[in-house]
């Protein structure tokens, strides 16, 4: 059953409209202003709007803008209704982003008909949309597969050749050198494909993070032991500096935090200049534990919230390479307990804000 807001102002107008659509198989949803119907579209995330031109405080118009422009639904279908569709409100509308125009007023057939052909057009090009973006997955994956997969796999061999040469002569000596040099290796293809498989499952509607065991976690430990953790198991020379109160979560899953936040420190460790500390602040805000990392990055490269997609590549010089998955994934994962991620930089300085709520209860 297709979705529809409809929002108008006229109420004996909105309820005829709404019955309409129920009786054509339709779920729909009222909104009789302006405001109201901007968050049901954020709340429902519908298939199709339907909204009046003249309304109240704000004109469809405004509301056509904010929802593409400032909501981010940019392939919503958007139906106009109103009594004075000249040629200059279907420009602006179109301008705008709209779909259709109906004019007041209208009967029950070429209401149906209209939104009956946009629910099938949006159909057709989010299909079309979803096979785009798995080819450009399957064409992205490619191109990182030499760095992110080939490199550390022959490291591995290679590693692995040398380490079977120095136990056929007894010489030893550099042993924990080499098995430390296979583990990062093997830790890096761990972190590429764990990414990889989260990509796949949410790309398929699922969530790959079910909260089956709860803990109560120690935010500062947590980082701490984390940050020891990268700084014996990568070749990156780091030191960090944690401060603030010892906060504690409720009812989180331990290994999902750890992955998580340990994916999200090294994002921050991994193009860090060394000769600056990276610092975590914790704090509580509004029932919501606080991380605030920063760190001095090297290379010249520009990152905000909004360039935060799959595959996306932030860093544009030769020795910035990656999957571009890791800070989508963790964005993905805390929205999904509520909570929100926010990075930016300036002035050669990476910012990270993690918000996550004190307790999922």
């Amino acid at each position: 059953m297709s979705r529809i807001v409809l929002i108008e102002d006229d109420l004996l107008l909105a309820e005829n409209t709404s019955l309409i659509l129920t009786l054509n198989g339709y779920e729909c949803f009222v909104a009789n202003s302006t405001k109201e119907g901007i968050l049901l579209i954020e709340e429902i995330n519908p298939d199709l709007v339907v909204c009046d031109i003249m309304l109240d405080s704000m004109d469809g118009f405004d509301v056509l803008r904010i929802i593409r422009q400032e909501k981010g639904f940019i392939n919503l279908p958007f139906i106009f209704l109103s009594g004075l569709a000249d040629m200059t409100d279907k420009r602006k509308g179109m301008n705008l982003g709209a779909d259709d125009f109906l004019t007041k007023p209208y009967s029950s057939k070429d209401l149906i008909e209209t939104i009956q052909a946009r629910i099938e057009i949006s159909s057709v090009k989010k299909v079309n949309a979803e096979i785009e973006t798995r080819k450009n997955a399957i064409d992205v994956f490619y191109k990182i597969s030499t760095h992110e997969y080939l490199t550390p796999l022959n490291g591995i061999i290679n590693f692995g050749t040398l380490l079977e040469e120095m136990i056929s002569q007894n010489d030893l000596a550099d042993a924990s050198t080499i098995v430390k040099a296979i583990q990062i290796s093997g830790q890096r293809m761990l972190r590429v494909t764990r990414k990889l498989l989260w990509h796949n499952q949410l790309v398929n509607g699922i969530n790959p993070w079910g909260n089956t065991s709860k803990s109560r976690l120690n935010v500062a430990e947590l980082q701490r032991s984390i940050f020891s953790f990268l700084k014996n198991s990568t070749t990156n020379q780091f030191d960090f500096n944690i401060q603030g109160d010892a906060f504690y979560l409720f009812d989180f899953n331990r290994d999902s935090l750890d992955q998580m936040i340990t994916e999200l420190l090294q994002n921050v460790i991994q193009y860090s200049d060394s000769k600056f500390e990276i610092t975590s602040n914790n704090y509580f805000d509004n029932e919501m534990i606080v991380l605030t990392i920063k760190n001095h990055y090297k290379g010249t490269y520009t990152m905000n919230t909004s360039m935060i997609k799959p595959f996306y590549q932030a860093h544009y010089s030769k020795d910035m390479n990656g999957s571009g998955l890791g800070l989508y994934i963790i964005k993905e994962w805390v929205e999904r307990q509520k909570g929100s991620l926010e990075v930016n930089t300036h002035n050669n300085i990476f910012e990270v804000v993690l918000k996550i709520p004190a307790s999922l209860n």
